[in-house]
């Protein structure tokens, strides 16, 4: 009976995000992200365009809302803040400067382009920001966008500005959209930066483990799946000691209807707290399993999260659903999260994919450069 409850609920939250993310589709406008055009005189106010210059630039938004937490570790090409669409109109080839910078935020980033005669270019760019500033985003803030396109035969074509939002630093982004295309924008990889093994706090509750291991040791993969399996019990058992608790506290400012985001805490805070819901405590484990030199990962399905870990070096996953902790048993844990993951494997989404999704953390660090946010 339980099982097919789960089955009906994963399935009713995948439906539920599907269509939210349908309706924010149909509800945009084909002029959306453009922040500024520079084309023919009819159109202009007093930018220059391409009646003057013999260019014509077009500044599209990119990203409503920044990831703070994360936008440091973010690719310019694959999800740039901005994109510039020079088109060279004249018959010669130009040279053009782009320079885009959040007011207060971020150094600028410059970009210098030759566009040859008819042709047109796309500058994709993403400055820099200030991690000493962003520590101060502690809530949803507003935030001035600069981009200047320079013809560099001495006239500025453009200077648009334009308003976004910067997110609080605590607020993990899953799934974004880009303002311009509106196509989603999957940050889920992006969570294994919440996995922080090296922190101070993570290494003491890690030796805390050693003194629930039969074996008083904590050696990663120098054993057998057993010897691992025993070393995921024994910090199951410390972190139930230090008594952290379930509290489900996800809300966070600056999410639209079709975006997936939500609070988490760092390993550390959720530790001083003694309290996490399902993300916090998964990052929490997922941080004290990597600083064993396990290989962990993050068992996502529709509205939930629970810890993942392979047994032997790139084998099967094994789960453990670590919201159980305060009171639950490790092997009461581990069959329910082993459940979750059954069920969710079994079900699709409507792009036929399996609705369990796993963030293999060796992979978040090697392919995609997630480091830890501390």
């Amino acid at each position: 009976m339980a099982d097919s409850l789960w089955a009906e609920l994963a399935a009713s939250e995948s439906a539920l995000r599907d269509a939210l993310a349908e309706q924010g589709r149909m509800a945009r406008e084909s002029s959306a992200g453009l922040i500024l055009s520079a084309g023919p005189a009819a159109a202009r106010d007093s930018t220059l365009g391409r009646d003057t210059t013999g260019l014509q630039a077009d500044v599209q938004l990119r990203m409503e809302r920044v990831p703070t937490s994360v936008v440091h570790l973010l690719d310019p090409n694959g999800q740039p803040l901005t994109t510039t669409q020079v088109r060279n109109t004249s018959t010669r080839t130009r040279r053009m400067r782009v320079t885009c910078s959040v007011e207060g935020y971020s150094a600028s980033a410059v970009t210098t382009v030759e566009v040859p005669r008819r042709m047109t270019a796309a500058v994709h760019q993403l400055p820099t920001f200030f991690p000493d500033r962003l520590r101060q985003v502690t809530e949803l803030a507003r935030a001035t966008l600069h981009v200047c396109v320079d013809d560099l035969d001495g006239n500025q074509e453009t200077h648009a500005t334009a308003r976004l939002w910067l997110l609080a630093r605590n607020t993990a982004c899953l799934q974004v959209t880009d303002p311009t295309t509106g196509s989603q924008i999957d940050l889920t990889c992006y969570l294994a930066a919440w996995v922080t093994p090296h922190a101070e706090a993570v290494l003491h509750a890690l030796r805390d483990a050693v003194d629930h291991h039969p074996q008083r040791i904590i050696a990663g993969y120098q054993g057998d799946a057993r010897f691992v399996d025993s070393q995921i019990e024994a910090m199951y058992a410390a972190l139930q000691a230090s008594e952290i608790t379930y509290v489900n506290s996800v809300i966070c400012f600056g999410q639209t209807h079709d975006e997936a985001m939500q609070k988490v805490r760092l390993p550390r805070e959720s530790l001083a707290e003694r309290s996490a819901n399902c993300i916090d405590g998964t990052v929490l484990f997922a941080s004290l399993a990597e600083a064993a030199s396990l290989n962990p990962g993050i068992a996502l399905v529709p509205g939930h999260a629970f810890l993942a870990w392979q047994p032997e070096p790139g084998g099967q996953w094994d789960y453990l659903e670590t919201t159980m902790m305060a009171d639950h048993t490790f092997d009461e844990a581990r069959a329910a999260g082993r459940r979750l993951a059954s069920i969710n494997r079994s079900l699709k989404d409507s792009t036929g994919r399996p609705l369990l999704d796993i963030i293999s953390l060796a992979d978040a660090r090697v392919v995609h450069g997630v480091v830890p946010m501390e």
